[in-house]
């Protein structure tokens, strides 16, 4: 099943350099809170690719800016406050308790970022836990002053607020966590790369989501390839390249045209 999944990817991906128009895709890692052996490992089998820490601000932050400090390619985004759900269990989850005041959850959020800048890990988007967008916490990270938030596969811009998506998560998460499989991956993948096509958004950034604690080894071995594999075939951008306009000219992904040449 992988296979086939793996050569419609391919095929959609033919088309797309067809058009001479190379695929976005960018790479959001979730709960970071400290330097570990999980986040190491992340860092090796990312082979270089940019990727997004999406960090906790209550955690070892002096340590984990200082274990980043001499990388590349890595950029901060603000992953909630405290990654503790207050709501009752069983529905919608969120960091603040039905009761909170405006005000707070705003300070709160406001508290977190300066947390992050503190530690020297500027954080350029605001990640909810859960996904959550409810409309007090996208007036609190408006009032922190982010322009972008990004959630999963349904969100959009907000008040004011752009968006980028992490569509493309490598895990399930019913029962313990574990990978997801290559086929529903590839289909996944697919299936952005053809909604891009059909309503002609070929700049729109694609996500994969991960979350480096949790992967089992069948996780890891997947990213070990998919970065390799995306190197080729993507154009793999860091968190801050987002919003820049994919060039025109020649790129190593799709070879400019000689003048005069037959279309």
């Amino acid at each position: 099943m992988s296979t086939i999944a793996l050569i419609r990817l391919i095929h959609e991906l033919g088309i797309w350099r067809r058009a001479w128009r190379p695929p976005v895709l960018w790479w959001r890692d979730d709960d970071c809170r400290e330097p570990t052996w999980q986040l190491d490992r992340l860092l090796h089998v990312r082979d270089g690719l940019p990727v997004t820490l999406a960090v906790i601000p209550d955690g070892n932050l002096a340590a984990l800016a200082a274990r980043l400090e001499t990388l590349d390619g890595v950029a901060i985004a603000q992953h909630g406050v405290d990654h503790e759900n207050r709501l009752p269990e069983g529905g919608p989850r969120s960091e603040f308790s039905e009761g909170m005041a405006q005000d707070c959850i705003n300070a709160a959020v406001a508290a977190g970022r300066a947390r992050l800048a503190a530690a020297g890990l500027a954080p350029l988007c605001f990640v909810p836990p859960w996904n959550e967008a409810s409309d007090r916490l996208i007036a609190a990270i408006r009032a922190a002053q982010y322009q972008t938030y990004s959630i999963g596969i349904y969100g959009a811009p907000r008040d004011g607020l752009a968006h980028v998506g992490a569509q493309v998560d490598i895990l399930r998460w019913k029962g313990a966590p574990r990978f997801r499989g290559r086929a529903k991956i590839f289909n996944a993948l697919r299936r952005q790369l053809e909604a891009r096509r059909k309503s002609g958004k070929f700049e729109e950034p694609i996500g994969i989501l991960t979350h480096h604690l949790v992967h089992d080894e069948a996780a890891w071995a997947f990213l070990g390839w998919f970065a390799k594999f995306a190197r080729n075939r993507f154009d793999v951008r860091g968190f801050d390249a987002l919003a820049d306009t994919p060039q025109t000219s020649a790129t190593p992904l799709f070879p400019a045209r000689r003048s005069g040449a037959a279309a």
